[in-house]
């Protein structure tokens, strides 16, 4: 799946379950993809981010982005030089620092809006006990403490299968492989012990970890949750997103 793909996911399935989102700086990067992270990555970048949104909170459907943007606010504050320099060189580009980090996964948005609920009234296709494993991999302590839950019950509510999966909090390696041609994390184990888990398809809902699962060479369907909820929705054809090889 490109890029656009989840982009457009993401803010379909976000306005068809009430949640109205406002682009903002579609193109930009929370840095959170260098390896090794630098000043700027690490902190400038996100913040940059964080301020252009004001007072309005920064929706992410990636956990790797969400890291970025807390760890930033985080470092800053616990270290009096680290905030002068991050106010100086903010100032440079432009920006101020932003008073807090106003930052929050979709996921957890669309719990508060009766997740499990919304899919189960407005399932339209039926996955018809489709095997999959949610991987939600190492950030997953992002979230908030409920939203797992709604989000295992949300999917089971599409039809699909949920199996159990050991490695369903094992680290992709992301940074390390995003910006290269092939794969030097843990993805090609993570996908294995999801076939031998006896699923057809890995569910993710982080975009550093779909990347990252991408360019591992597997017979299993790598797709976000919000596509695949966008399927049972009825927002997408089953036969472009699952292709037959794995919908039956």
């Amino acid at each position: 799946m490109v890029q656009y793909e989840r982009f457009l996911a993401t803010e379909e399935i976000a306005q068809k379950l009430g949640v109205e989102l406002v682009r903002l700086a579609p193109d930009d990067c929370c840095g959170g993809v260098e390896d090794p992270p630098n000043f700027f990555s690490g902190i400038v970048a996100p913040l940059r981010i964080l301020d252009l949104a004001g007072t309005k909170p920064v929706v992410n459907s990636c956990l790797s982005c969400l890291a970025n943007m807390r760890g930033a606010f985080r470092r800053m504050e616990e270290n009096p030089e680290t905030r002068r320099r991050t106010g100086f060189s903010m100032q440079v580009v432009g920006y101020e620092v932003p008073p807090s980090t106003n930052a929050r996964h979709l996921l957890d948005i669309l719990a508060e809006h009766h997740l499990p609920d919304q899919i189960g009234q407005r399932k339209i296709v039926d996955l018809d006990h489709l095997p999959v494993v949610l991987y939600y991999g190492c950030r997953m302590e992002q979230l908030e403490s409920g939203t797992p839950n709604m989000v295992e019950k949300a999917l089971e509510n599409t039809g699909a299968k949920l199996l159990p999966f050991a490695s369903a909090q094992s680290c992709c390696g992301g940074p390390k492989s995003y910006q290269r041609e092939m794969s030097l994390g843990n993805g090609q184990n993570i996908l294995s012990m999801a076939e031998e888990a006896g699923a057809k398809a890995v569910v993710t809902v982080c975009g550093m970890c779909q990347a990252t699962l991408e360019k591992e060479r597997t017979n299993i369907l790598v797709i976000p949750f919000l596509q695949l909820l966008a399927v049972s929705l009825g927002m997408v054809d089953p036969k472009i997103w699952l292709n037959p090889f794995h919908f039956c």
